[in-house]
């Protein structure tokens, strides 16, 4: 039988340290990548180094840890720096001549996420706390972060969900994986269909539909014989296939773009009524009360936004139109570059010199690539809400 044990170092200050859990103002810090040279570390919002370049791989935080690697040493740091799972924690595999040690955070295979991490060890996955210790064993065929208390694990190639102590909250009987949304998911059943169960693995709506999607805005899209429609939460049919309209995405802000053959891409609201008219080359979900839209045809369209009721904010100016985050669109205008708009539609940020790619805003930051036109390299940088530089990597 194998045996499986973890090894710290005692009496050892900084590793006694690094097993207190983070502080919750610690783990609501945010923190962005940063490289100087070959050297990774990481800015807060402000753009100020508070970790200063001295790791070989990004850093990528999530809830509040990253991997942090210097040669084969590999750790996990908090969002000040400090090393919360030393290299030196180890995982011990095998018994007598083919005992091994390896280092435990080369194991962990994926994000923290609510304290605990997926590790893979031998083909098998279990999770590991923001101490590094071993909170559920290895004994998973596949395993992900968890969500609200409950992560999705396949065991037998059957999926189910387990609690924060590893024990089934529902048992392994799904042959796909499935995610919740707004308490309930969409599941599949050999032999009989798509259905959707709550978080306690009760059937909510039984297994019947080719396929399905989860529920967003009080309507979940399902495949009917005669195509696509919406049902409710109570599995009901709340809006029919139609032949007048092409159903193909989800409800975003009590909308959902359709097609209408001869008229273009219009918007319903979630009783099933065009809520905004067919008239769009092209139509994107709305995002923070506003949606993207093309106007024109194939050979010369622009872009613009639109509210909720159809009308036009700001112009249809721009060659690329981005979805809102934290009240920013990313705007690509025609032979000048990449831009920001706020939600009344004005140009607030840009064009900015020397971008070719411009990512949304995330925690009061927007990452972009300045690209270096000589050649194929960039470097990545940082602009905040009012569009100031807060860092350009070396």
């Amino acid at each position: 039988m194998r045996l499986i044990t973890l090894h710290r170092l005692v009496g050892c200050a900084l590793l006694a340290a690094c097993m207190l859990p983070l502080t919750a103002a610690a783990a609501d810090t945010a923190r962005f990548p940063v490289r100087v040279g070959l050297k990774h570390g990481a800015i807060d919002a402000t753009g100020k180094l508070v970790i200063e370049p001295q790791f070989d791989n990004e850093l990528r935080f999530a809830d509040g840890l990253a991997r942090a690697g210097v040669g084969a040493k590999l750790g996990f740091i908090d969002a000040d720096g400090k090393l919360m799972i030393s290299p030196q924690v180890k995982v011990s595999i095998g018994q007598g001549e083919f005992a091994q040690e390896q280092a435990l955070a080369s194991l962990v295979d994926g994000d923290f996420a609510e304290g605990l991490a997926p590790f893979r060890l031998e083909g098998r996955y279990g999770y590991v706390d923001r101490s590094g210790a071993m909170a559920i064993p290895a004994r998973f065929d596949k395993a992900e972060g968890f969500v609200d208390g409950m992560a999705l694990v396949s065991a037998g190639g059957q999926y189910g969900g387990i609690d924060r102590g590893g024990q089934w909250l529902i048992e392994p009987k799904f042959s796909r994986p499935f995610r919740f949304s707004e308490g309930l998911a969409a599941v599949l059943v050999s032999g009989k269909g798509y259905g959707y169960i709550d978080r306690s693995g009760k059937w909510v709506i039984e297994p019947q539909y080719n396929y399905a999607y989860n529920f967003a805005d009080g309507r979940a899209r399902v495949q009917l014989k005669d195509g696509y429609g919406y049902i409710g939460r109570d599995g009901k049919l709340a809006i029919a296939p139609s032949a007048e309209f092409r159903i193909g995405a989800d409800f975003h802000d009590g909308r959902a773009p359709v097609r209408v053959e001869g008229k273009g891409w219009g918007y319903l609201d979630t009783e099933g009524r065009l809520a905004v008219a067919p008239q769009f080359f092209s139509a994107e979900a709305y995002s923070e009360g506003l949606a993207a839209v093309a106007f024109g045809d194939f050979r010369d369209h622009r872009w613009g936004y639109v509210d909720k009721a159809g009308k036009p904010v700001g112009m249809a100016q721009y060659q690329k139109a981005e979805p809102f985050s934290e009240g920013r669109a990313a705007v690509l205008l025609p032979r000048r570059g990449w831009g920001y708009v706020d939600t009344r539609g004005e140009l607030l940020i840009g064009p900015l010199a020397g971008v070719e790619r411009a990512e949304p805003f995330r925690n009061g930051l927007a990452r972009v690539w300045f690209s270096q036109r000589t050649d194929a390299s960039g470097v990545w940088g940082y602009v905040n809400r009012d569009g100031k530089r807060v860092w350009k990597g070396e």
